[in-house]
């Protein structure tokens, strides 16, 4: 046991039995005690106001009636305890295992659950002043500090594209948004969505940023499982997110781009580690999707 994080733990009354590492996420730890498990998370380029908000805004959605990971109370009442400048914050295990194998049914009830989301975040106002997530901003970046010739002049090929969308994107309304809804930070168990995890940099952007994050994130992992049934996916994911509400025209024309502006990012990510294999299957994949027919239709229904 890490006797640190033991003694950190008595902040929440929560003697350990057991703490370990997650995987390869050396910022979160599972604590067990008392046949309770938690998720000790370290909050690295934290403040006090981010910590706050987290719990105020994860406070009005249980309120509304949406299942989310919430920080836990110290003795002192406050939602972390702060080492030098770290901060560290405890939630209560929620039920369930990420978005897998990525089940028709269950995108279809992800989607219905974003939707709800979306609609409660629209309704949350900030304590505190909230950052802008400028999806567009990050890939240029990606794009420019590429230091390998072949996959930087294949991003620059998009750069046309990019110049077009983000004018339409700029002119779409904004609100709070998760910004890091991958499937791994939605549970579900027999095919029900159980809540959704790490709201640490929540931000403002259009919704479909969420949306065109999570289904990005599906596709990435589908192309690593060898699976390619995107156009289904897609489809199942969509009807449930619009059964809570219509998307506009102008968001379904511009979410095709967004998911292939995502899986750029990722590219751009697996080449700057060296993971030339990942990048040499990702490269044919996204030029597929954006030749694709049926891959732009399927985000008009």
């Amino acid at each position: 046991m890490i006797q640190p994080l033991h003694d950190l733990l008595l902040n929440w009354k929560v003697p350990p039995s057991s703490i370990e590492t997650v995987g390869h996420h050396h910022n979160v730890y599972k604590v067990k005690s008392r046949e309770k498990t938690f998720y000790l998370k370290k909050r690295l380029n934290s403040s006090v106001e981010k910590r706050i908000e987290e719990l105020l805004l994860t406070s009005f959605l249980l309120e509304n009636g949406l299942p989310v990971e919430r920080p836990l109370l110290t003795v002192s009442h406050q939602p972390y305890v702060r080492q030098h400048q770290v901060f560290y914050c405890l939630y209560q295990e929620l039920k369930g295992i990420p978005v897998q194998g990525h089940s028709l049914t269950s995108l279809k009830m992800v989607g219905t659950y974003l939707s709800q989301l979306h609609g409660s975040l629209k309704e949350y106002v900030c304590k505190f002043e909230v950052e802008e997530w400028k999806v567009e901003t990050h890939l240029r970046e990606w794009i420019s500090v590429n230091d390998s010739t072949l996959i930087e002049k294949w991003g620059e090929g998009f750069l046309g594209r990019l110049n077009e969308w983000s004018f339409s994107y700029s002119k779409l309304p904004q609100q709070l948004v998760h910004s890091d809804c991958h499937p791994r930070n939605i549970l579900v168990k027999e095919e029900r969505v159980t809540g959704i995890i790490d709201f640490e940099r929540i931000r403002k952007a259009p919704r479909i940023a969420d949306v065109c994050y999570f289904l990005a994130g599906m596709l990435k992992d589908q192309v690593k499982q060898g699976e390619y049934a995107q156009v289904e996916c897609i489809h199942a994911f969509m009807e449930g997110y619009q059964s809570g509400g219509t998307l506009t025209q102008e968001e379904k024309e511009l979410m095709p781009f967004l998911v292939i502006i995502f899986l750029l990012q990722y590219t751009f990510f697996y080449n700057q580690k060296g993971y030339s294999h990942v990048v040499s299957t990702y490269i044919p994949f996204i030029n597929r999707l954006v030749n694709s027919g049926d891959y732009e239709r399927v985000f008009q229904m």
